[in-house]
């Protein structure tokens, strides 16, 4: 069991064994689950891994890991937990990032008070259950636009000149905007397609042309897209430079890449297995690094390339499924609902630069950089609760201590058979689903409801605490709460 000393109120150090010590952010109310800290220690057992393969030659001398930091929604993950971030020197960890390539978070704001939403009842149910699950969506996209949204993102999908049917809207102008607004411009540099994500560039059609099934899709899991109120503003210079104002709807999606990152994944999975060097016992933890040369290259940078291409599918699914809801009111009220992008911003990337990697899993860049033309103040940090809870935007404060990272969220406190098993939640909670659970036979909107309970409130922590954790560690502060209306979910 790995030994805490707490340092203060927010930090503690946490000995993982094989001389790694890594950093918990997490105040004396943040519930840690202790089979997450032997999970971590788990995880420094790369150390002696990558050890072994520099004596064997398959890494390059001074390799090894840095510094890891656990921020305040820790808890139990695939080889390492969610919400830990970890340098590496020498190699990449494609494990670390797991399969769900780039998820994310986005944020947009719409140019309607959210009490008119609230007011439509279930008619907009009926119409955002059509549009994300009855195939209401419009996407038309050629094999040249597929090509670009993986190579470049939304700046990709700008530079197209056919006609894309829902992204038309913004236009090429609209689309540049908001990539602006994006974590790193809105793509991931460094990108390729290579055979891994060939099968996505292959569609049918009439010239070649068709509607896209994939793009603009919640996924499973805790992904969700959530209609929500502008509640409270603490930080008023930032809400107003971003387009936040108070009562206003907006728009938060929490999704990923699908299954094109689950295919990067596996493959590059079977390519660490493929070079493990002959003879040499494979770790306990299952983590097998892929090299990475002092320019970038080598099996490490061919998956961060195959991996860059995902998670730029990965932003423009996010910004599809915000412009859905959009669509959406604007055909509900009979006016054309304004948009605006506040950011996008993943939480399971791998950013290599040289021989170097940073690895976040469940945990979102907080940067600031006063240079920065559309963050001066520092870059917004998308938090969010519950179905039933409030969630947070926060501008981020560069920390260093912290490697720069904020929690992607509350963290889990039960798994997902013990959601299923727990009393129900007595919080109030909106949720469309692929079914109508009023007009559905009994025992399919009982397996629904058991289903949907796996996501319940009562399965994550406060999201009070945590906010607090990263806002006296000096990591992100607060500009503004939102309250949930309404959660689409897959």
């Amino acid at each position: 069991m790995p030994v805490i000393e707490r340092l203060d109120a927010v930090r503690s150090l946490v000995d993982c064994g094989h001389g790694v010590v890594a950093t918990l952010f997490a105040d004396a109310r943040v519930e840690i689950d202790r089979a997450s800290l032997d999970d971590i220690a788990g995880f420094a057992e790369t150390t002696a891994t990558a050890a072994r393969l520099v004596e064997a030659g398959t890494l390059d001398p001074g390799s090894g890991l840095g510094r890891i930091v656990l921020t305040p929604d820790f808890h139990r993950g695939a080889a390492m937990p969610v919400g830990t971030v970890a340098e590496t020197r020498g190699f990449v960890i494609p494990r670390a990032a797991g399969s769900d390539i780039g998820c994310g978070m986005s944020l947009a704001v719409l140019d309607i008070e959210a009490d008119e939403i609230a007011a439509l009842g279930r008619p907009l149910e009926a119409a955002l259950r059509h549009a994300f699950f009855e195939g209401g969506r419009d996407i038309r996209l050629d094999a040249a636009t597929r090509e670009a949204v993986l190579v470049g993102g939304l700046a990709g999908l700008s530079a197209s000149a056919r006609e894309t049917g829902l992204f038309d809207r913004l236009g090429a102008a609209g689309l540049a905007r908001a990539a602006a607004r994006c974590h790193g411009g809105g793509r991931i540099a460094g990108a390729r397609v290579g055979d891994v994500l060939s099968e996505w560039l292959r569609p049918g059609g009439r010239d070649g042309v068709t509607r896209d099934g994939f793009l603009g899709t919640v996924g499973g899991g805790n992904h969700f897209v959530e209609i929500q109120r502008v509640e409270t503003i603490v930080d008023r210079r930032a809400a107003w430079d971003w387009g936040v104002r108070p009562g206003r709807a907006a728009v938060m999606v929490h999704s990923g890449s699908l299954g094109l990152g689950k295919a990067v994944a596996l493959a590059h999975l079977d390519r660490a297995l493929a070079l493990w060097p002959a003879g040499e016992k494979r770790p306990a933890n299952g983590i097998l690094p892929l090299a990475l040369t002092a320019e970038g290259g080598g099996p490490g940078g061919d998956y961060l390339a195959d991996m860059a291409a995902a998670a730029n599918f990965a932003i423009v699914n996010r910004l599809a499924m915000s412009l859905m809801v959009a669509e959406t009111l604007s055909r509900l009220v009979g006016r054309a609902i304004g948009w605006h992008l506040v950011h996008d911003l993943p939480h399971n990337l791998v950013w290599g630069q040289g021989h170097r990697a940073l690895h976040r899993k469940g945990a979102c860049p907080a940067l600031y950089d006063a240079a920065d033309p559309v963050f001066p103040d520092g870059h917004p940090v998308i938090v969010p609760g519950s179905m039933g809870t409030a969630s947070w935007l926060l501008r981020g404060l560069g920390s260093a201590e912290s490697l720069e990272s904020a929690p992607h969220g509350a963290g889990r406190v039960l798994s997902r058979n013990a959601g299923r098993a727990a009393p129900e939640d007595p919080r109030p909670i909106r949720v469309v689903g692929k079914i109508d659970l009023e007009r559905s036979r009994r025992d399919v909107a009982a397996e629904a409801a058991r289903a949907l309970s796996e996501e319940a409130p009562r399965v994550y922590k406060d999201i009070g605490p945590v906010v607090d954790t990263v806002a006296d560690a000096g990591i992100a502060a607060r500009v503004a709460r939102l309250a949930p209306l309404l959660t689409v979910k897959g």
